[in-house]
């Protein structure tokens, strides 16, 4: 049987390759995801490796506040602490860097960078701790003057002895670029851009704190090792306040650091492509059911001759395994070449890793490898147990009869799948959101066994307006989609699943943008708003909102900030580590509209806070409590419940900006402001303009414009999304032109007939275009009716959270139903035309 099966799929290449498609889509999609994840993370190593490499100690402050989100914000060092350092016997050489967000503007006064990679500014030393290394001209020295990066060059088109505006923490100031580096052997580091000043230009404009360093790079003398010296180092300083670590432990640091940060968007990634492999499990299960049926007759000689079940059985799971195994290797390679073009294109838009090769893992091969094998063979298992248990006398007719449309057991199924879809719906939205995974799971099979059951009344509704447009075309396409109802559905449920995943998330966009309008124009009292100009991780100066606030034409401006803070919690790994949002009060309370449970806006000032409700309520705080809390430099606070918020968009924390007054530099991300009476809005819109004008990070914009702004940045979240599941969609329709494709064979001497009975060639084709439509229009009824109840319930999941209100986006339902329609005509285009083509006398042929 070995041999005959093998000899089998050999026979039918094309068939091979047919079944292999669905298996080679899903499987380049996630071989592509390892393999850009893989090139990612090879790249952050070799750049942290290169950047300390002849580091042999590094020093720096042991105040950080750590959270799942942001990342680690640390505290600063006295300077003073390097000539100590450089004093410890071991040590050749001790310089101090500064690294922090400094933003160039171009020749034309846009901002360079931004939107995704960060922008830094640190200190250029010829020490030989310093990774960077001079390429043209000469180094910074004294505060008029800054070197360049090779590739922020390119970017701005700069030369040297040009003028360069630079933004951080302060008003914009002109430097001279006199320097070009390079970051080893590189251009640069990546995705970042890069100016580097002397060290004590960096402390006063990056910092606005001399004296101050971020950190101190040690180079050792050889005498001893790093381990040694970093004990020596660390001897000097109290633990708590200044930490030491050797050259390799903070390469290793920075590396799992970065890299664990980026492991959220790998696992985002994988899960896409999980979803675009279950999308292909209806599409491989369909095509081994089809390629099962319409080899009836050959597996029932087989039977006649002495073949036992198992052995016909045996045969089918090796055909499935050589497809799995071609499918995966062929989609392996389909995504080394998707993480390319990826890379590619993230590097055309100065998004990428920069000149890098692809890193291919054996792992990511085995991984695919082991999930195409699988999967295929999963999706083969009914229909080869099928093929094996259908007696040898009954197997012999020339057709095969579905009646999975009326089959008793599918309906029970359906009904108690409803059933317990509803139970856990109800119960994950009134008690525990575990019961949500049943509910949604239950609401899945409940439309996939239900699927052939309805297909056929569908069908018969949608034959009558199609037989009155295209006559006897659209009579014939659908009985075809009425004949095979679990073929049908089946297909039509893989582009069911896909879409309702796109209209799922379109409708939790659409809520979410009206809670947050909703929300937004409740909270912003006031007619002006100053924003970043990159609203992706853009900053603010703190000096804007102190300008306008001198202007005759705004009676009150608020810039609104992060300050980072940590609550003290057994040990420092225990320590919860969190942000505030920071502001004036005064001006906080006349252009927010904040909701009280407890006190108002009177109560915050200095140590005194507002505090969210949901928060009191997990911690048992009330008006009055206390917590202590360590900041950035070290110094304790202890802060009281002042009073206590509803509102969700502002976090947990208010807190008066004069508390972080010393934890230097501070941004504020939004300004808001209100004009003064008896000015109009436009007279303060224009004085407002004409101050921040002078702020090359900065824009003006109305509140109306500035709510929009706000909802707009979810647009390019739900793009990148719907781009993903564009593979599930992509899939689900490979899945229909498979279908057809297999089911223009197997109707080959029916379609020869109705050709020698006269129907045209375009009739042929007709016929099948439209059965292909039949298709989609049940894949989009499923889709729509299984997304918009996906979405609401994801909605009414999130309510505490803030999400308030349920919409749904009628134009983006007709587009997707549209789109669904369109390319399913796509897909009915090779197979028309193979069904239209075929000769007369060979296709009735009954040999």
């Amino acid at each position: 049987m070995l041999k005959i099966a093998l000899k089998n799929v050999l026979a039918r290449k094309g068939r091979l390759l047919l079944s292999a498609l669905a298996v080679i889509a899903g499987c380049a999609f996630l071989s592509g995801v390892f393999v850009f994840s893989d090139t990612i993370n090879d790249t952050i190593e070799k750049v942290f490796a290169t950047a300390f490499d002849k580091t042999d100690a590094y020093v720096r402050s042991a105040n950080v506040v750590k959270d799942d989100f942001n990342g680690d914000q640390r505290g600063q060092i006295d300077e003073s602490l390097i000539a100590q350092v450089q004093q410890v016997p071991g040590v050749k050489s001790a310089v101090g860097d500064i690294v922090a967000t400094a933003v160039v503007t171009d020749k034309d006064g846009k901002v360079v960078g931004g939107g995704g990679p960060p922008q830094f500014g640190t200190v250029y030393t010829n020490a030989p701790s310093s990774p960077w290394r001079l390429k043209e001209g000469r180094a910074p020295t004294g505060d008029g003057e800054v070197v360049f990066d090779q590739r922020t060059l390119d970017l701005t088109d700069y030369h040297l002895g040009d003028t360069a505006t630079i933004t951080t923490s302060q008003q914009p100031k002109t430097f001279t670029i006199v320097g070009v580096v390079t970051f080893g052997s590189s251009d640069t580091t990546g995705g970042p851009t890069w100016v580097l000043f002397d060290l004590h230009t960096a402390e006063s404009f990056l910092l606005d704190k001399p004296g101050q360093v971020s950190s101190i790079n040690v180079v050792g003398d050889g005498s001893v090792s790093q381990s040694e010296l970093r004990d020596r180092i660390q001897a000097l300083f109290d633990k708590s306040q200044v930490e030491v670590l050797t050259g390799k432990e903070i390469t290793e640091e920075s590396q799992d650091s970065l890299a664990k940060s980026f492991s959220f968007f790998t696992t985002f990634l994988t899960i896409f492509a999980a979803l675009s492999i279950f999308v292909g499990c209806f599409v491989i299960y369909n095509v081994f059911k089809i390629s099962t049926a319409q080899r009836l007759r050959e597996n029932a000689l087989l039977r006649a001759i002495g073949a036992r079940s198992s052995q016909v059985t045996f045969a089918q799971f090796i055909e499935a395994l050589v497809v799995g195994v071609l499918g995966a290797i062929l989609g392996f390679v389909g995504g080394v070449g998707l993480a390319f073009g990826i890379t590619s294109l993230l590097n055309a838009s100065n998004n990428g890793p920069g000149e890098t090769s692809l890193t291919i893992e054996p792992r990511s091969f085995v991984i695919t490898f082991i999930v195409g094998v699988v999967v295929t063979l999963a999706c083969a298992t009914f229909p080869a147990l099928r093929a094996g248990r259908v007696p040898p006398l009954a197997a012999m007719r020339d057709v095969a009869i579905d009646r999975s449309g009326t089959s008793r057991r599918r309906v029970v199924v359906a009904v108690v799948s409803a059933v317990i879809a509803v139970i856990g719906v109800i119960l994950g939205l009134v008690s525990s959101a575990v019961w949500l995974a049943p509910g949604v799971i239950g609401i899945f099979v409940a439309i996939i066994a239900f699927g052939p059951v309805v297909v056929v009344p569908i069908s018969n509704i949608l034959t009558r307006p199609l037989r009155a447009i295209r006559g006897v075309t659209g009579q014939v396409a659908g009985r075809n989609a009425a004949r095979s109802p679990e073929r049908t559905a089946l297909t039509a449920a893989a582009l069911g699943v896909g879409l309702a995943l796109l209209v799922a998330v379109s409708t939790l966009g659409s809520s979410l943008q009206d809670s947050l309008r909703a929300t937004f124009s409740k909270s912003f009292v006031g007619q002006i708003a100053v924003s970043p100009e990159n609203t992706n991780g853009g900053f603010l100066p703190v000096s804007i909102a102190e300008d306008l606030n001198t202007l005759p034409e705004v009676d009150a401006a608020v810039g609104i900030g992060a300050g980072a803070f940590t609550i003290p919690k057994g040990t420092a790994d225990e320590r919860k580590g969190t942000r505030a949002l920071i502001l004036q009060p005064k001006e906080g309370a006349e252009l927010i509209g904040l909701k009280f449970a407890a006190g108002d806006w009177s109560s915050m000032h200095g140590t005194s806070i507002l505090i969210s409700k949901d928060h009191a309520d997990d911690d048992d705080l009330e008006v009055g409590s206390t917590f202590d809390a360590v900041l950035l430099d070290g110094s304790k606070v202890t802060f009281t419940v002042g009073g206590i918020f509803t509102d969700k968009v502002f976090g947990d924390y208010l807190i008066d900006r004069s508390v972080f007054a010393n934890q230097l530099p501070l941004f504020d991300f939004q300004v808001l402001s209100k004009a003064a009476p008896g000015v109009s809005t436009d007279a303060a819109y224009k004085a407002i303009k004409k101050v921040v004008d002078k702020y090359p990070t900065a824009k003006v914009q109305t509140r109306d414009q500035f709510i929009d702004s706000q909802i707009a940045q979810l647009d390019g979240i739900l793009n990148f999304i719907y781009a993903l599941l564009g593979m599930s969609v992509f899939i689900a329709i490979l899945g229909i032109v498979l279908t057809l494709l297999l089911g223009v064979y197997e109707r080959r001497r029916e379609l020869g007939l109705m050709r020698a009975i006269g129907t045209t060639r375009p009739q042929i084709r007709g016929s099948i275009r439209w059965e292909s439509v039949i298709t989609a229009i049940l894949g989009a009824l499923m889709g729509t009716g299984l997304g918009v109840v996906l979405g609401w319930i994801v909605v009414r999941a999130l309510k505490d959270q803030g999400l308030d209100r349920f919409s749904i986006s009628p134009t983006s339902l007709v587009v997707f139903a549209i789109l669904a329609l369109v390319l399913s005509l796509v897909a009915a285009f090779v197979p028309s035309r193979k069904a239209a083509k075929a000769p007369i006398l060979e296709a009735i042929a009954t040999t």
